[in-house]
């Protein structure tokens, strides 16, 4: 059997010919392959037994961090194996990685925005902007960050589509889960309700949601912060755990709408209006 595929594969001395090259390179890209799914499924292995045991926040930079050595070992092996083809066909890799310098400057010129992507992907990890789950806003875009590699950044936004970001792009980023964040409401009642009396009643009400676990520090009615057409504004805050802010604003306009009903405040028509810092 090992008679017939030497038949195949090498030529009249014994060599390895085109043929059998061209296997060669293929076999070594299969074991490539491989070699990067054997990492990614260890990697991963090893961070599933340590992401119960970290803080949500800890847990979210492991996995980003894991994301980016993926895709670090992956392109060092495809470019060992890229190297090893080389050698197979007989080129001579020493003389190019020696003449690596000049090449990359040449390279450099044509391949500029991928080296840039590279570089601010590195510095992103290093300088812990975003991690994978967090809700942020980047080149225009706002979701939740799915993947994070040297070269993109991926989010979904909020109506399901997925935007993949040349890291290269990010010049500003907006992320809604660093530190603590507030929850604002503003609440329109009409210019004949009793403006005094809405913010003591909203007061009252509004301490049920003080008991929430993501509140921080109580909500605080501010007073009139606003006049518009029909009526006058109250705004109230609190300052909640990140990611939590949203949930807590959609609580704080239940209650209110509620107690300010009950109690006969005429509330505006429109939708309360939602500011963010």
């Amino acid at each position: 059997m090992l008679d017939k595929l030497k038949i195949y594969f090498t030529n009249e001395a014994g060599a390895i010919n085109t043929l059998g090259k061209v296997a060669l390179v293929l076999l070594y890209f299969i074991i490539a392959i491989l070699v990067v799914k054997v990492i990614g499924l260890v990697i991963s292995r090893l961070a599933r037994k340590k992401y119960d045991k970290l803080r949500t926040i800890d847990a979210k930079r492991l996995k980003t961090v894991l994301s980016v050595l993926k895709s670090f070992a992956t392109i060092i092996i495809i470019f060992t194996w890229f190297l090893s083809a080389l050698r197979i066909f007989g080129v001579n890799t020493s003389a190019i990685i020696t003449t690596a310098g000049i090449g990359g400057i040449a390279i450099s010129f044509g391949a500029k925005s991928l080296v840039e992507d590279i570089i601010s992907g590195i510095f992103l990890m290093l300088e812990d902007s975003f991690v994978i789950g967090d809700d942020i806003t980047v080149a225009g875009k706002t979701g939740n960050v799915e993947k994070i590699s040297l070269r993109t950044t991926t989010i979904r936004d909020y109506n399901g589509e997925l935007h993949v970001i040349p890291n290269g792009e990010i010049r500003v980023v907006t992320n809604r889960n660093k530190n603590i964040q507030r929850a604002l409401i503003t609440v329109p009642i009409a210019y004949d309700a009793d403006a005094q009396m809405a913010m003591d009643i909203l007061t009252e009400a509004l301490k049920k949601v003080d008991d929430d676990h993501a509140v921080i520090e109580n909500v605080s009615v501010w007073g009139i912060t606003d006049f518009n057409n029909n009526g006058v504004v109250i705004s109230c805050a609190a300052k909640t755990v990140p990611g939590e802010q949203w949930r807590i604003e959609r609580l704080m306009r239940q209650v209110a709408l509620e107690e300010l009903r009950r109690n006969k405040i005429k509330v505006l028509d429109k939708t309360f209006v939602i500011n963010k810092e």
